[in-house]
């Protein structure tokens, strides 16, 4: 009877230990990469843009950015890409189709530390867009 415990028991570790070999090291750069890290970037939306429902990216011009968005504050503008999963808020909307030109943006997205390095400028998933409208120009006294 012991001998078949342990068996079991021989057999058991050996098939956890073929399974934790074979997950492997996670890809560091492309989908599921590690170390993922968030890219900020805060600006604009473009002039020129406003977006649709089904539209799925525009284009915002880039003000400020986290240490991890240098490289597209450096650029001046950001194509940010939007799927299904990205959660869309302006004034209570939360559709693309709600964002107007000229709306001030907040993006938060993640990509993969290896496609930063030398300046790289990875696509940008969205996981968050935060909009606001355009500031108002106040009227100049004396007008």
């Amino acid at each position: 009877m012991r001998l078949k415990l342990l068996a079991l028991a021989l057999v058991a570790s050996l098939v956890a230990v073929s399974a934790a070999v074979a997950k492997g090291k996670p890809p560091t750069t492309g989908a599921k990469c590690k170390p993922a890290v968030t890219v900020m970037l805060s600006g604009l939306l473009a002039a020129d843009v406003d977006p649709a429902d089904g539209d799925t990216s525009f284009v915002m011009i880039v003000k400020q950015s986290n240490r991890h968005g240098r490289v597209f504050k450096t650029a001046g503008s950001a194509t940010v890409l939007v799927d299904p999963r990205t959660r869309v808020r302006r004034q209570g909307a939360q559709n693309l189709g709600a964002l107007a030109p000229n709306d001030r943006v907040h993006v938060t997205a993640k990509v993969c530390k290896a496609d930063l390095k030398d300046g790289g400028t990875p696509e940008l998933t969205a996981r968050k867009v935060a909009a606001h409208p355009a500031e108002a120009l106040e009227p100049s006294p004396g007008s």
